[in-house]
């Protein structure tokens, strides 16, 4: 029993290493975060998530140099730099999975400028409204932004109807005319689902 208990032991040991390496974050790979059921969270979800499939409300850039690892993104405190460590808390804080997500073929050559575009992103407060300009950035809108020079994810007519009724949520009536707008139903945007999705993009697996 004892020799068999080491044997299984062994070979753990020769398994975990395995697939540790097979979740090793490299530069440029993108995270996506879960999403919620409820709130702004669920509101994006109900208008961008696809049946049947994983749906996600945040996405994130790794951005490594040497062993050190870096998380470049934009949430409700601004374009921002993180450890992964402290990334990854937030999220298990809210409950919510880290997806990894690889780019592939050709586009793996935009990354060194991608992640040098994203550093310059850094410190504009976020976008609130979603709509797109010049002075703040939400999450899907930063990573596109530090793609852009090569084209690896595209806007597109952003949509607010729910999926299922094709009715504008009363979630997104409420929200923007509490800040004095019109739903903003077509206007050139993205999100972390459709970005997920993009042809040029491989699902890795998740992050604990």
């Amino acid at each position: 029993m004892r020799t068999l208990l080491l044997s299984f032991a062994l070979l753990l040991a020769g398994l975990l290493p395995a697939q540790a390496a097979s979740l090793r974050l490299e530069n440029g790979d993108l995270l996506f975060v879960t999403a919620a059921s409820t709130g702004l969270s669920g509101a994006i979800n109900d208008a961008t998530g696809r049946q049947g499939t994983v749906s996600y409300d945040h996405v994130a850039l790794i951005a490594r140099q040497g062993e050190a690892t870096a998380v470049l993104h934009a949430d409700e405190k601004g374009s921002r730099e993180q450890t992964l460590t402290a990334f990854l808390a937030e999220a298990k804080a809210r409950h919510r999975t880290v997806v990894v997500y690889r780019l592939q073929g050709a586009s793996r050559s935009a990354i060194p400028d991608a992640v040098a575009r994203a550093r310059t992103l850094l410190g504009k407060p976020y976008n609130v409204t979603y709509v797109q300009d010049e002075d703040s950035y939400y999450c899907s809108d930063f990573i596109e932004r530090a793609f852009r020079a090569h084209r690896v994810f595209a806007t597109q007519p952003m949509n607010f109807r729910n999926l299922q009724t094709g009715e504008i949520s009363p979630y997104w009536v409420a929200f923007y005319r509490a800040r004095g707008m019109e739903v903003p139903q077509g206007a050139p945007g993205t999100n972390p689902n459709d970005m997920s999705a993009a042809p040029v993009l491989t699902r890795i697996g998740t992050l604990d």
